[in-house]
């Protein structure tokens, strides 16, 4: 019976070379030593004739899983061709590796990558022949901690020698570096304590794991408010983030953005801490996004993708989902990828001799129908919303708008508390809500005259770079605020961040082209500085203070919006 299998560079090879290695997939090799001398010899003469580096990948009972031909590039060819659903986490593995014709056994920086990938107990390297003197050159690694180191060298000498340590001593051999997390451009979540170095970390069961990839400014605070904020966004979508990996470049590389110095730093990172997936904090090309995932071996997504995927789950109506299903397929749609059979032609011509097309032509042209039917759909959807405002013609509107998480929910919650509406979700997470909601709004007279009613509409938070296709496919809901009387524009005066975020907001309006009054409202004054309210009136003179929580000046908004704007009275 077939125990191992036979990959990577195998195209060429003739029938005697082939039979010669699967021959050698079938050989055992002891369960209390290293590793069969016999086999790891006769490998080393293959090596040398193929010229070409030979690694074996044997498991616990000493039985060969994979021979894999040519160098180690990419960890998930190789998983691929292993037995067994937990492949990542196969802790009885054993690597055996001949270096061909190169004179360093020390793993280079990719095949050390991939090594950690697989997880071996320990990691034997030799060289193709016996040098003069019969001394066959060998190393033996085990996986440390150290990003910088990621595997520690136990022992070198003889590989007959190596071949015959006792396999217990080897599994218990300790890792002494420790850790290196220091330095300006790494930020990590250390491991858990006991944790065996080169192995994935664990987080709670079906908890992604997140290494951030970040090109940061030159200001370190402004700096730590964006990875400040992409931890947010990655906390939103339901993941975990273990670590950050950061970079300041004032050149940026057209092909990755990143050095391919730091992005192989990151890639080790993301193994020593166990992430399954890699966030970078800018938009990526698809050239972008295949190269970075081609060095990292790892799943990368970008930030847009990430903001698109927290609106996924959040959509909770009709509407919304279908909203965000059509951002997402323009977003996918030129990123569309495909390997093996989904690339294979299909017949074409008289008797199919034609060139046909590919099945990710079909795939594209299917989702191009998709779009356009999802257009008519969100067409009629801003149709029937503009019919609904052209039934509230007789009541002045007010849109409440800002950042994502400044507090617009809490605060139309609390000032039509007395309407009896249900309350509108209001969460301490980026974009809890979606969907616009509109709600009466009694202002009353000072004067003691007559209560005027009015209409205020929560609308969809703001963040910096928002992504185009979201903007193009809410287009109908951003309407709602497009068309009020005025808008407020609340921030959350306890952000230190908050003027950036003011000023992100005006320019994203600005985008949509409104002329609509603008008004700047500070939330949450009873657990923000004074010094922050002053900072607020240079900003804007006439600006409106109010805590959500506490309901402190609440009153005095409501008769503010009584009197403003002054156009809509006119």
């Amino acid at each position: 019976m077939k125990q191992g299998t036979l990959a990577g560079r195998t195209a060429g090879l003739r029938p005697s070379q082939r039979r010669r290695l699967e021959q050698l997939c079938h050989r055992r090799h002891p369960l209390d030593g290293a590793a069969d001398l016999l086999t790891l010899q006769r490998l080393g003469a293959e090596s040398r004739e193929l010229e070409l580096p030979l690694t074996l990948v044997v498991d616990g009972r000493g039985l060969a899983r994979l021979l894999w031909v040519g160098p180690l590039e990419q960890s998930g060819q190789l998983l691929e061709k292993l037995p067994g659903s937990q492949r990542r986490q196969g802790s009885d593995w054993r690597l055996l590796s001949c270096c061909g014709r190169s004179k360093q056994l020390q793993p280079g920086r990719q095949e050390g990558i991939v090594g950690l990938d697989l997880a071996p107990q320990f990691w034997l390297r030799f060289a193709d022949q016996a040098q003069p003197g019969g001394n066959w050159p060998a190393q033996l690694l085990a996986a440390a901690a150290s990003a910088a180191d990621p595997w520690q060298l136990l022992e070198q000498g003889d590989l007959a020698g190596l071949c015959d340590r006792d396999l217990l001593s080897l599994v218990a051999a300790p890792a002494t570096t420790s850790p290196d997390t220091s330095g300006p451009d790494r930020a990590a979540s250390s491991p858990g304590v006991g944790s065996e170095p080169g192995k994935p970390q664990t987080s709670a069961p079906g908890v992604e794991r997140v290494l951030l990839l970040a090109l940061t400014p030159g200001d370190r605070q402004a700096a730590q408010r964006l990875i400040g904020e992409l931890e947010g966004l990655v906390r939103s979508a339901g993941a975990e983030p273990v670590g950050v990996v950061k970079q300041r470049r004032s050149l940026i590389s057209p092909q990755t953005i990143w050095g391919e110095g730091k992005l192989s730093d990151a890639a080790l990172e993301a193994r020593r801490l166990g992430a399954t997936l890699v966030v970078t904090d800018r938009e990526l090309t698809p050239v972008q996004a295949r190269n970075l995932e081609r060095l990292l071996d790892l799943p990368v997504s970008d930030r847009s993708e990430l903001i698109l995927d927290i609106f996924a789950q959040r959509a909770a109506s009709a509407a919304g989902r279908l909203q965000v299903e059509l951002a997402q397929l323009r977003y996918r749609l030129p990123r569309l990828s495909g390997r093996g059979l989904s690339l294979s032609r299909q017949g074409g011509g008289i008797g199919t001799r034609g060139p046909g097309e590919t099945q990710l032509e079909k795939d594209r042209r299917a989702i191009a129908r998709r779009i356009e039917r999802l257009q008519r759909d969100a067409r009629q959807l801003g149709e029937h919303r503009q019919r609904l405002r052209r039934g509230r013609q007789g009541l002045r509107r007010f849109a409440l708008v800002g950042y994502t998480n400044a507090g617009k929910s809490s605060l139309l919650n609390a000032l039509t508390r007395a309407s009896g509406g249900a309350p509108v979700l209001a969460a301490n997470k980026l974009f809890a809500t979606l969907d616009p909601t509109t709600r009466r709004l009694d202002l009353p007279d000072p004067q003691g005259g007559p209560c005027e009613t009015a209409l205020i509409t929560d609308t969809v938070g703001f963040i910096r770079d928002l992504p185009p296709p979201l903007v193009e496919a809410f287009r109908s809901t951003l309407e709602e605020t497009l068309e009020a009387d005025g808008l407020l524009i609340v921030v959350d005066l306890a952000d230190p961040a908050w003027p950036e975020q003011w000023r992100t907001v005006h320019a994203i309006l600005d985008e949509l082209g409104t002329s609509t009054p603008r008004r700047l409202l500070g939330n949450q004054i009873d657990r923000c500085p004074a010094a922050e309210l002053e900072r607020a009136r240079s900003l804007e003179p006439d600006v409106l203070f109010a805590s959500a929580t506490d309901g402190l000046g609440l009153q005095h908004l409501r008769q503010a919006l009584r009197h403003w704007p002054v156009e809509s009275t006119a």
